[in-house]
């Protein structure tokens, strides 16, 4: 049975969660409720979800970032001790890290993500996940070759793992910064290895056209980067018929496509604009400015819908 301060807390959770749920929200009921919960001192496990919930509420509802900041941070510390407690661990250091990536921090940022990833192994989503948001960080400060190790070492992990679509989507990452960096005669082994691995995939129909259109669009990038204008007409051709199939309103959510290992390079819609504007890298390049010209008007018109 439980006791009576237990009793108060539990109150205040189921409380908070019906003025959220409320239409409209009642945020700043459920921050008080959620607020008023450590008053009550509850187990480790309570306090450090509180703080989270806390933490993402403020951060989406509210101007408050040293606030939320300081919840995230309170239960990222709380829960690094508790065992079997990786949703609330995990997703605390990923918020977190990306917070202070947001305000122009990565040096905060970095030692949370690798702690996370050190403490993530048995995870698969989340060490997977926690390497990904780590080699961007890396990769938006142009550390090109820490961010590609760190995909190394996820493309081995998710071999281990049996995590057969997140490999592919670790290999093609780091083709994908390699060629950013211009390293392309590194770049062409692991671009062949992934072509293999996509053209022999056996599981997911529609994970296989995600992989596709993903290794089309480096494929093209790297054609026409060498100059090598007339090689990327075939290419370009199956990236257009792919993207056609993915965007069928027969197509399942993303969400659906991925399944357990829960990794979209890009959505759909995010897909579509990429391939108009590869359609229109090429026009440009092979010096048809009218057709470039009308991809670029399509493009704007599908970024408009995103926004």
């Amino acid at each position: 049975m439980a006791s009576t301060q237990d009793a108060w807390y539990i109150s205040l959770l189921g409380l908070a969660e019906h003025f959220r749920t409320s239409n409209p929200p009642d945020i700043k009921s459920c921050i008080q409720c959620l607020q008023a919960v450590f008053n009550f001192k509850p187990p480790q496990r309570v306090e450090a979800r509180t703080h989270l919930q806390l933490g993402n509420i403020l951060l989406t509802h509210t101007k408050n970032i040293d606030l939320a900041r300081n919840h995230l941070e309170q239960s990222w510390c709380l829960s690094q001790s508790i065992n079997g407690f990786d949703d609330v661990k995990f997703e605390a250091a990923s918020v977190l890290a990306d917070l202070f990536e947001q305000q122009g921090q990565p040096t905060h940022s970095k030692p949370i993500l690798r702690k996370a990833i050190e403490l993530s192994q048995h995870s698969v989503y989340w060490h997977c996940r926690l390497i990904f948001q780590l080699a961007q960080i890396h990769a938006t400060e142009r550390e090109y070759e820490v961010a590609c190790s760190l995909l190394g070492v996820g493309v081995d992990y998710a071999q281990i793992s049996n995590a057969a679509y997140t490999r592919v989507l670790f290999i093609l990452s780091r083709v994908m910064l390699l060629l950013i960096d211009k390293k392309i005669q590194e770049a062409l082994p692991l671009m062949n290895q992934a072509g293999h691995l996509v053209e022999s995939w056996a599981s997911s129909p529609h994970q296989k056209e995600y992989l596709k259109v993903f290794f089309l669009v480096l494929q093209v990038c790297h054609y026409l980067m060498a100059g090598q204008v007339k090689s990327v007409k075939p290419c370009l051709k199956q990236l257009q018929q792919s993207i056609q199939t993915i965007m069928a309103p027969t197509w399942p959510d993303d969400d659906a496509v991925c399944g357990g290992e829960s990794f979209v390079w890009l959505s759909r819609q995010q897909l579509y604009v990429l391939v108009y504007l590869v359609t229109v890298m090429h026009s440009a390049q092979a010096g048809y400015m009218d057709k470039a010209h009308k991809y670029t008007e399509k493009a704007l018109a599908q970024i408009d819908k995103l926004t």
